[in-house]
């Protein structure tokens, strides 16, 4: 995936967690991602994008 792959309300995944994009700073290369659950925001550097087509939240279970 490329940084101009990104765009507001695209939903992604990170090593933080998965939400919905709210913004994006191309200077730092920083998405802003809002919590699904609770719509907290937090931010993660582009590097740190999971790229898998299923978003899944930090206490999502794998079976």
């Amino acid at each position: 995936m490329e940084f101009n792959d990104i765009h507001i309300g695209m939903k992604c995944g990170s090593k933080k967690g998965s939400g919905t994009v709210t913004w994006i700073d191309g200077s730092t290369r920083t998405i802003y991602l809002a919590n699904s659950d609770n719509n907290n925001s937090f931010e993660v550097n582009f590097e740190d994008i999971i790229e898998d087509p299923q978003a899944h939240n930090i206490e999502d279970t794998y079976y």
